[in-house]
This record gives structure tokens, sequence and C-alpha cells, in this order.
């Protein structure tokens, strides 16, 4: 792990002593900034490159993530620099090849 900037607390929801539980609907200012973030679905083709529209991992949700909480005021501008330096290639990981279909065997 990497810090990638400070937060201030009023941004985050802290649970009273005792009192966290399961649940899906966002608290505090981050995780509601979360999930406006459109996380991305299911790659409709996974052995091709990633870009930011069509093929997108989770990497590149945590850079829309970290963009949008710049531009709330949430964390300091110098995060977008640190996380992108941190990603993989658009490649990575992308070590199948597809390859024509065996006759006679």
């Amino acid at each position: 792990m990497w810090p990638i900037g400070e937060v201030d607390s009023a941004h985050i929801f802290d649970w009273p002593e005792g009192g966290c539980s399961i649940r899906t609907d966002p608290k505090g200012d981050l995780e509601i900034a979360a999930a406006q973030v459109l996380a991305p679905g299911v790659s409709r083709d996974f052995m091709a490159p990633v870009d930011d529209t069509t093929n997108r991992r989770c990497q590149e949700w945590t850079m829309e993530y970290v963009r949008y909480l710049v531009a709330k005021g949430y964390i300091g501008a110098e995060a977008i620099e640190i996380v992108q330096s941190k990603r993989d290639s658009p490649t990575h990981g992308i070590g199948l090849r597809q390859v024509a279909p065996q006759l006679g065997n």
C-alpha cells in the first residue's frame, strides 16, 4: 500500500463503539462518492487490452474515483499522480492468446 494523501475525518463515517453492522448503503462522504462512480462490469473481451471506456478493470475505476475525490476537494491533486504511477499497463495480465481449434484431436 502507498499513501496517496490525507482526508479530513469529517468525510469518513465513524461507527459508534460496537455499532458496526453489515450494510449496503454508503455512509460518509468517501463511501457516497465511491457509490457515485460506476464500477466496471464484466469484460466483453478479457483478453483485449483495457481502456477507459469499453474494457475497464478495477484500476480504471480506482483512477476515476480518485479523480472524483480530488474534484470534490476531499483529497489533494497529488493523489492522481501517485495512483497513476502504481497502475499496471493496459496489457498486464494478458497471457492467454486465442488459438485456432485443433482438428482431429
